[in-house]
């Protein structure tokens, strides 16, 4: 009886402990969410460069401007 109850509690275990095919959709979907994101900060990242770039060519032209 005890051997029955170990085997139907060890079985109960294992099959509760599959993944949910909902859950797995999920965590793609967050996955494929979280990609977007980290390629949207890269753009507006490398973006962001290009404007500091062109920033510092305008303090150097406004300067040259100034001592005129």
């Amino acid at each position: 009886m005890k051997k029955i109850l170990l085997l139907l509690g060890c079985a109960m275990f294992l099959f509760s402990c599959n993944m949910n095919p909902s859950k797995e959709a999920r965590i793609q979907k967050l996955e494929t969410e979280i990609q977007q994101a980290m390629d949207k900060i890269n753009q507006l990242e490398s973006s962001m460069q290009s404007l500091e770039g062109m920033n510092e060519d305008l303090k150097a032209k406004l300067l040259e401007l100034e001592s005129r």
